[in-house]
């Protein structure tokens, strides 16, 4: 997915994305809030070429974003 500012993502909720438009697949990682497992979302990549990862649980609506270098 490609965004305008990606640095926009640490505002973003979980209600704000649609998640029906972005991969995701299960990673090895357990949300912090509830103990489920994590499932990783595809990359998103701003104009600049910025990168950032990101890790969603549907179960708690918890989002992280990390940016990747």
């Amino acid at each position: 997915m490609q965004i305008d500012d990606s640095s926009a993502l640490y505002y973003y909720t979980y209600h704000m994305m649609d998640w029906s438009k972005l991969a995701q697949e299960p990673s090895e990682t357990t949300c912090m809030a509830c103990g489920g497992k994590m499932l990783s979302v595809e990359p998103i990549i701003d104009k600049k070429g910025v990168v950032f990862d990101g890790l969603v649980c549907h179960k708690c609506k918890t989002v992280l974003w990390s940016r990747k270098r």
